[in-house]
């Protein structure tokens, strides 16, 4: 068994890297999707019912913006085990004289920071509409937050290689993809609190992993964290999402580990 080779992981990182920055219309594409949600349901739909949490709904649902195009970046970057198949780079990695290990570990690491540079881009958006208090908790909630985005994505960038690693279809990868984003992000509570749901739609949304990331969010960013986990709410979120990550990190490397050329 081949040692973990961290030049490799490097260079995998890089390429990683270099694709999304020459993507620049996905990039914008994505911007501008959060964008419409944010002005749309932010003003739309928060003038009509009003503010939420003694705030104003645009800066209820801001984090959780946020936490949706980091998951939809991240799940869709899977994608690429299936192009680099299907274009002969998948069977060059392999044959180079390194591991897999390195290899998928380099492909979530660089899928994990491009995803969350998405989502820096998308709290500056939602900045510049005025979701967040430009004060010194806000600015501390920051470095908290990237944390917490680098964590979201690279539980999010092991599934998306899992479904990549499963299959050689690109149709199949984004109807299943698609599948499996839109319950996830639907039930992450982005766009009401938990605690004004019916208990059976409380239930799904705390079996979903993605709600434990708009409330890290939301409690970096805004200084919220909904009751009904109790009064160690934001360390629960934490361990769920730290757990979740771990698990789809491993089952993502281990798809890909055994995924043929």
């Amino acid at each position: 068994m081949q040692p973990i080779s961290g030049q490799a992981i490097y260079v995998v990182l890089l390429r990683e890297l270099k694709r999304f920055w020459r993507a620049k219309a996905r990039i914008i594409a994505s911007i501008a999707q959060s964008f419409f949600f944010l002005l749309i349901l932010g003003f739309g739909i928060g003038g009509l019912f009003g503010g939420t949490l003694g705030g104003s709904y645009l800066t209820f649902i801001a984090p959780g913006i946020i936490a949706m195009s980091l998951l939809f970046a991240s799940v869709f970057s899977g994608i690429s085990v299936i192009f680099d198949r299907q274009f002969g780079f998948f069977k060059e990695m392999l044959v180079a004289p390194v591991s897999r290990t390195s290899i998928i570990t380099g492909k979530i690491f660089g899928g994990a920071i491009t995803a969350a540079i998405q989502g820096l881009l998308i709290l500056g958006v939602s900045t510049i509409l005025g979701a967040f208090v430009l004060d010194f908790r806000f600015a501390l909630g920051i470095f908290a937050g990237i944390g917490v985005m680098l964590l979201i994505t690279a539980g999010f960038v092991g599934l998306g290689v899992a479904i990549g690693s499963a299959l050689t279809d690109f149709h199949a990868f984004q109807l299943i993809s698609t599948f499996i984003i839109w319950p996830l992000f639907m039930l992450s509570g982005v766009f009401f609190p938990i605690d004004t749901a019916p208990l059976p739609l409380q239930i799904a949304m705390l079996a979903d992993p993605l709600f434990y990331g708009v409330e890290l969010l939301r409690f970096c960013l805004v200084g919220y964290i909904t009751p009904i986990l109790g009064p160690l709410g934001p360390l629960i979120a934490l361990a769920v999402l730290g757990g979740f990550s771990l698990l789809m990190i491993a089952i993502g490397t281990y798809l890909f580990s055994r995924a043929e050329a």
